[in-house]
């Protein structure tokens, strides 16, 4: 058995896991949070970070597990593909980061 290719596929379950998860953490929470007792998830800048976090990360993370799994069935990703997820990543990671740092440093009243 190589230790290694038990910590890549280890790593790769982890990475599928972690974006089913998260996608399905911004459904729920969109779904459960439009209104009623709670308020709108929308209706807050802590609502709309968290909602735009979830996305941004579950973006990214279902990119990955997509070509983990073309990789794992003998495909292999479009040309544009690599394209495609560092301009996701790019896009969308930074600017949540920023958005939550600004949120800890000053947080909306």
């Amino acid at each position: 058995m190589n230790s290694a290719l038990v910590l890549a596929d280890a790593g790769n379950t982890g990475l599928i896991l972690c974006g089913a998860i998260d996608t399905t953490a911004a459904i729920a929470y969109g779904w459960k949070n439009r209104g009623g007792g709670h308020g709108k998830w929308w209706g807050s800048p802590v609502g709309l970070h968290l909602m735009l976090f979830m996305i941004a990360f579950a973006v990214v993370l279902d990119e990955a597990s997509f070509a983990i799994v073309m990789r794992q069935a003998g495909a292999r990703p479009p040309g544009w593909y690599p394209w495609l997820t560092t301009v996701s990543f790019v896009a969308l990671i930074p600017p949540v980061l920023a958005w939550r740092l600004i949120l800890i440093l000053r947080p909306p009243r």
